[in-house]
């Protein structure tokens, strides 16, 4: 009997792209699947447009932004299969995507993702992700590169960005879900940190294939104001040094990035106010020890992860992207 697998496709404000998104998963050639789509109480008029166009898709709203863990765990909550994918709402998936996920799900992975186009430029956003623990830093593989780029047919990663990603039930009821703390961005990097910890591997397959329009709730929140995506990416990458990493790493990665804004200032013309936010996220941090030690312990319980640096990796990912000035989102 084919296994039910449930996308939760969590939604903010996209009117622009959650219709091709859902399109992509009406026609996905595995059938077994339930659609629900969690409002984060968005302004536009995508929800009426979900409603509308795609009656049976289940919606939830929210009375509020729940931010993308915890908006999420509301989907995973109410969600009956036993494999739970999930979809960014400007995602859009290859027809082929669910069921390849579902042949290259071995018994070892905990996460599976594939690689993922710049949905305009067709160039690969991501294709798995990397977290260097000595330095803190974390970058999607392969990103820039040229579609016809020959990639490894399969790879260990350290993450799979959460645009698109396959999870177990069984994993995410061992782990508790995600963490409501990292309202956007770092839950996926957290996410990857805890199946690691239960032994399962984070894996990424070429044959599962989509591309994303990229940032539509980043885009909505700098609406509100500029620098909060960069504050919260920021506040929840020191918070997951600090509760993830054995403690000189922690140490090492937050030295590391405070000396990064001024190569961010030098190199890609960052004004000197990011520095300060960057500042801000840190103290802000400071501020709730107990939390810090709370999740630190209740992480030990899960198990360890053997963290490798990748001083070598950075380097060069370093050199590339300060010749050629770009900073990827």
């Amino acid at each position: 009997m084919a296994s039910l697998v449930s996308l939760i496709v969590l939604n903010y404000n996209g009117a622009a792209s959650i219709v091709r998104c859902l399109e992509s998963i009406e026609v996905q050639s595995y059938s077994e699947i339930e659609t629900i789509v969690v409002d984060n109480d968005s302004k536009d008029n995508s929800m009426s447009l979900v409603e509308d166009l795609f009656p049976k898709v289940k919606t939830i709203r929210n009375s509020r932004n729940l931010g993308f863990a915890e908006g999420n765990n509301v989907g995973i909550r109410v969600a009956s299969g036993e494999l739970i994918v999930l979809v960014n709402n400007d995602l859009v998936m290859d027809k082929d995507a669910i069921q390849n996920m579902i042949t290259g799900m071995t018994s070892r992975a905990g996460i599976l993702g594939g690689v993922v186009y710049y949905f305009y430029s067709k160039d690969i956003w991501a294709y798995g992700g990397c977290l260097e623990p000595l330095t803190g830093m974390h970058w999607q593989a392969f990103q820039g590169m040229p579609n016809k780029t020959i990639l490894p047919q399969k790879m260990n990663v350290d993450y799979v960005p959460g645009a698109l990603l396959m999870i177990r039930r069984t994993v995410l009821e061992q782990i508790g879900l995600l963490n409501s703390f990292y309202f956007l961005y770092g839950d996926d990097i957290d996410l990857a940190c805890n199946v690691r910890r239960l032994g399962y591997t984070v894996e990424v397959i070429s044959s599962v294939v989509s591309y994303h329009i990229v940032s539509q709730s980043v885009k909505a929140l700098n609406k509100q104001h500029e620098l909060r995506g960069y504050y919260l990416m920021n506040r929840n990458m020191f918070y997951l040094y600090f509760t993830q990493l054995p403690l000189i790493f922690s140490i090492a990665s937050v030295a590391s990035q405070l000396v990064f804004s001024f190569f961010e200032i030098s190199v890609f013309k960052r004004r000197f106010t990011y520095a300060t936010v960057k500042i801000a996220a840190l103290s802000h941090l400071l501020l709730v020890p107990g939390r810090i030690r709370s999740e630190r312990k209740r992480l030990k319980a899960l198990g360890k992860i053997a963290y490798k640096t990748q001083l070598k990796e950075l380097l060069k990912l370093a050199r590339s992207r300060g010749l050629s000035r770009i900073y990827y989102w």
